[in-house]
């Protein structure tokens, strides 16, 4: 029992450690932090702290000296910032003029990046374009359908890519880390060259991605090839299910290494459903694309939930910053009770089928059978939809809500600033190993805690006013 409370202690300790620390690193002091909804930067304006803005159209073309967090369906930097740059829509481009002095991240139908970073580009689109004179002092993590280098870019250090197709053009300085169903090479790689291709034999296997859109590049032919123009200074080493010596032009300085797929590989084969053989396989990429796919899923029920049900959301956030350990423990409690409530509930059901099989001879175990396990699989999927996601949700937008409340607490639409800063977060600490489960679970317990709260207290009847004497 000891031992149980110093671990419950323990994780709770951390997971505010990391809160605590997440504050310091993101925010800064109360009176300067900027929020902008009207989506313009002008070139002659320069703010000294972060930037929250949104719009259908967001350009900057100002200075920014600290984080800039940019959503709309349209978003151009041509500006300077000097820090992170985060940008989310349909569109997100970083011009020739725009240099950003730390990391960039994007996520977004189409994503161009023609200026200057100082640091990593993190992405996740559809389809990628690094301009000719685009300089990324880092790296370069990308996955979606579509990477293309423009000759005369360059990537300071290494380039992981899980796509369907890539088509190199530029300079990477050291290596290249790569799986894809079509890959060419036409630049150069300072280092070494380790991708796994799809055999020219697939087929056009593009389609699997979405249904091609306007704007977007055209599907290239499956496989590898390599130009006689391509450099790459160190080992070519491709994994493939077939020999694609004959498309390697360009000879490598190292050795050229070739090896087939592992046996369980080869033996199963994809449906049509199910992307080629070789997509997302680079665990970098697979962490990249796990982390994305949160971030959205979260966001878009996290705004179905503000529109449909405000009041009881804003409930239960209320709970979990009223009482968040009583919630943790509650939570727990409701996590082992509704699945075994479940239990039990199959058991019965069971029972009473049965038992009214042997009086009715099946008459009524058909019905007691149906409509019972339906209801209750109907139960477990919600409480199970409540686990995985609605949990995740309060915990998030509770920490959402006091960050902005104590960097903007006169911010316009402070739910959605709410909603979009607690999500990121808690997907950021998520995505760390091991401690990241940890932070799930007790997202999870806090969550469900303060759901069972706001449930109760939402069916508590308003207490009846007293009947007034007259004077």
């Amino acid at each position: 029992m000891i031992t149980n409370q110093r671990k419950f202690w323990a994780c709770l300790i951390t997971f505010l450690a990391l809160f605590l620390t997440s504050m310091f690193i993101f925010v800064r002091p109360v009176e300067a932090t900027v929020i902008d909804d009207d989506g313009s930067l002008p070139a002659n304006e320069t703010i000294n702290d972060d930037l929250l803005i949104s719009a259908r159209d967001v350009i900057l073309d100002g200075t920014v000296n600290g984080t800039v967090i940019a959503a709309g369906n349209r978003v151009i930097v041509n500006g300077t910032i000097n820090g992170d740059l985060f940008m989310f829509g349909s569109d997100v481009i970083l011009s020739e003029s725009g240099k950003v002095a730390g990391n960039l991240f994007g996520a977004a139908r189409y994503m161009e990046v023609r200026g200057n970073v100082g640091g990593s580009v993190f992405g996740g689109s559809a389809a990628l374009l690094i301009g000719n004179n685009a300089k990324i002092g880092r790296n370069v993590y990308y996955g979606g359908y579509s990477l293309e280098s423009m000759a005369g870019s360059s990537v300071n250090t290494d380039t992981f890519v899980g796509v369907y197709q890539a088509i190199l053009n530029g300079e990477i300085k050291r290596n290249l880390r790569a799986s894809a169903a079509a890959l060419e090479i036409n630049g150069s790689i300072g280092g070494d060259a380790v991708v796994d291709v799809s055999s020219p034999e697939s087929g056009d296997t593009a389609m699997w991605f979405m249904p091609m859109q306007p704007g977007l590049p055209p599907a290239i032919r499956p496989g590898l090839r390599i130009s006689s123009q391509a450099v790459i200074g160190g080992d070519l080493k491709y994994t493939s299910p077939t020999d694609q010596s004959s498309a390697i032009q360009g000879r490598p300085a190292g050795q050229i290494i070739y090896q087939t797929p592992v046996p369980a590989q080869t033996d199963q084969k994809p449906s049509p459903s199910q992307p080629p053989r070789g997509i997302f396989a680079l665990p970098v990429v697979k962490a990249i694309v796990n982390l994305l796919r949160n971030l959205i899923t979260l966001l878009i029920l996290g705004g179905l939930v503000l529109w449909l049900l405000p009041n009881f959301f804003q409930r239960t956030v209320d709970e979990a910053n009223r009482q968040p350990l009583a919630s943790t423990g509650v939570g727990l409690l409701s996590l082992l009770g509704g699945y075994v409530a479940a239990l039990l509930a199959g058991g019965l059901i069971f029972g009473i089928g049965l038992l009214l099989s042997l009086i009715t001879l099946g008459g009524l175990s058909n019905a007691i059978f149906g409509i019972g396990f339906s209801s209750l699989a109907v139960f477990t999927a919600a409480f199970t939809l409540l686990v995985a996601y609605g949990s995740k949700l309060v915990a998030s937008f509770w920490v959402g809500q006091l960050l902005v409340r104590q960097i903007a607490p006169q911010a316009q639409n402070p739910r959605l600033w709410a909603l979009l800063a607690g999500v990121l977060i808690y997907v950021m600490l998520r995505a760390i190993p091991i401690l990241g489960w940890v932070i799930g679970l007790l997202a999870t317990l806090l969550g469900l805690g303060a759901l069972w709260y706001a449930f109760q207290s939402y069916r508590k009847p308003l207490p009846a006013l007293a009947e007034q004497t007259p004077a």
